[in-house]
């Protein structure tokens, strides 16, 4: 088969036409519009992939003050109960310290008995004084009548109407009279000084019983008191039970001092720092509250056993970071519902606002005709 050649004749082709400008205008515009959408949603990719949250958990911790006997012995009464609002002062617990109770019972009742003793032996001593004080004024009384004899026995002597021997007589009964005048002075001070020293032995020895009663390292019986205003918490014991020397049996939580602990990932130990605002979330609270890192904790064996809890069921609790965080202004309201050991979450979100600039570099050099540019990486060095 023979095959017919075509023939090409320019001529014959038609010359394309050239755009109009309102056409022109129309492609620059969708050429702008896509380049800007595409740096919108190259950016908002940007910044959604590159925002970080650091974030950790925790437990609402504070200032707790323990409620301790001083020396070993058995609760008896218990006068609050978990959560109670108390009082600084307020009685929280009896004890008896059997070891001390009866022999202290015995040593109460030998200082009764001696004050029992001091005060009968003042009262005697105050009816002799008085018995002293009637002798002494009785001898009085017959020294002036013998002086009056003297004297008329003087005067009858100077005339020479009575014998000598009388006159002799008289003037010794006055100067015996006179001696059994000081006697009986004598003796009424003595009763007086028995009768001061018997209400000063008896009000020493009521000293002695009052500060017995009130001790109770003497006595075995005593009180334990709140030593600030809080909330009870911590009840570990019951009525009966006999509570070793220095345990606490109670701890007093006081909002005003709380504080959260917050154990972070040993990951994010670059990205911490002091100052640090982060939103916290705790049981109970509706609303977020916010704080700020005001410490680090060097090694998590250094916190209280109370805070190393929150590890009982973790195996590697030793790795966590913990930090201190400080709450920023709390309520009325809020410092209400906070409780301790209260389980919590914080976290805040770190903008890395350098991917954003490359990839805003980036798409300028695509604008300008730098295509051989390669887009910036999303992880950041």
């Amino acid at each position: 088969m023979r095959f017919r050649r075509s023939i090409f004749i320019p001529s014959q082709i038609r010359p394309l036409a050239a755009p109009s400008p309102a056409h022109r205008r129309k492609r620059r515009l969708s050429r702008l519009k896509l380049f800007f959408g595409a740096a919108a949603l190259v950016v908002a990719g940007g910044v959604l992939s590159d925002r970080m949250s650091i974030s950790g958990n925790g437990i609402v911790a504070g200032e707790l003050t323990a409620v301790s006997p001083i020396v070993q012995a058995r609760l008896q009464n218990v006068f609050v109960a978990c959560l109670d609002q108390v009082r600084r002062g307020q009685r929280l617990a009896e004890f008896d310290n059997e070891a001390t109770v009866q022999g202290a019972a015995q040593q109460l009742k030998q200082l009764e008995l001696q004050l029992l003793q001091a005060r009968a032996q003042g009262e005697i001593a105050a009816k002799e004084a008085q018995a002293a004080h009637k002798l002494e004024e009785a001898q009085v009384v017959l020294t002036d009548e013998l002086r009056t004899v003297l004297r008329a026995v003087d005067e009858l002597q100077k005339k020479q109407s009575i014998a000598t021997l009388v006159w002799e007589k008289a003037k010794s009964d006055v100067a015996r009279s006179e001696v059994d005048v000081g006697a009986a002075e004598f003796l009424y001070e003595t009763k007086l000084a028995d009768q001061k020293k018997a209400e000063v032995d008896a009000e020493v020895l009521k000293q002695r019983i009052d500060s017995f009663k009130n001790s109770p390292e003497l006595t075995g019986h005593f009180f334990l008191t709140a030593a600030k205003d809080g909330i009870i918490t911590e009840c570990a014991a019951r009525p009966g039970e006999v509570i070793a020397a220095r345990t606490p049996i109670f701890e007093i939580f006081n909002p005003n001092d709380a504080y959260a602990v917050v154990f972070f990932d040993p990951g994010d130990g670059t990205s911490l720092a002091l100052g640090q605002q982060y939103k916290i979330n705790v049981s109970g609270i509706d609303e977020p509250l916010t704080g700020r890192i005001t410490g680090f904790y060097p090694e998590l064996s250094a916190l209280p056993t109370s805070l190393t809890r929150y590890f009982w069921q973790e195996e590697k609790w030793s790795q966590y970071v913990p930090a201190r965080v400080n709450f920023d202004g709390l309520t009325a309201g809020e410092k209400g519902k906070l409780r301790a050991w209260a389980q919590l979450s914080a976290s805040r979100w770190k903008l890395r606002s350098g991917w954003v600039a490359r990839s805003w570099r980036w798409l300028s050099g695509q604008r300008e005709g730098d295509e051989k540019r390669p887009p910036p990486s999303v992880v950041s060095k």
